[in-house]
């Protein structure tokens, strides 16, 4: 688990975005939470892990590398049609970076939700 408290100024900055895509359920932090929030959406369900970061416009290798944690965490809930795992990484600014979590790696995507192919 991440220690130190709950990154609650960038969960603050990212449910905006969240709302805007759906209906979003807030989950309790706890040692056993894998996620920040979930996305209801007409199309599918989304678990979201919200981090703060310092190194916003490093490479997605990089960000697999320094959140691995979180990562990992949200790849032990099964894979499933209709089911989406996102890290949302938030800047001291506020800045956004969005990524989807596949058993084949890391993507980044929209804050919709949508890869570069549009999917």
């Amino acid at each position: 688990m991440t220690r130190g408290p709950v990154p609650q100024k960038s969960i603050d900055t990212a449910l905006p975005v969240a709302r805007a895509r759906g209906l979003v359920a807030c989950c309790t932090p706890g040692r056993e939470s894998t996620c920040d929030f979930v996305i209801c959406e007409t199309s599918r369900t989304t678990l979201v892990r919200v981090r703060p970061g310092r190194r916003l416009h490093c490479p997605v290798p990089e960000i697999a590398e320094q959140y691995a944690e979180p990562l990992g965490r949200l790849r032990l809930v099964p894979d499933a049609a209709g089911r989406s795992r996102e890290l949302w990484v938030v800047g001291q600014y506020g800045t956004l970076r969005f990524f989807r979590i596949e058993n084949t790696g890391l993507f980044e995507i929209d804050r919709n939700g949508k890869l570069p192919g549009g999917t």
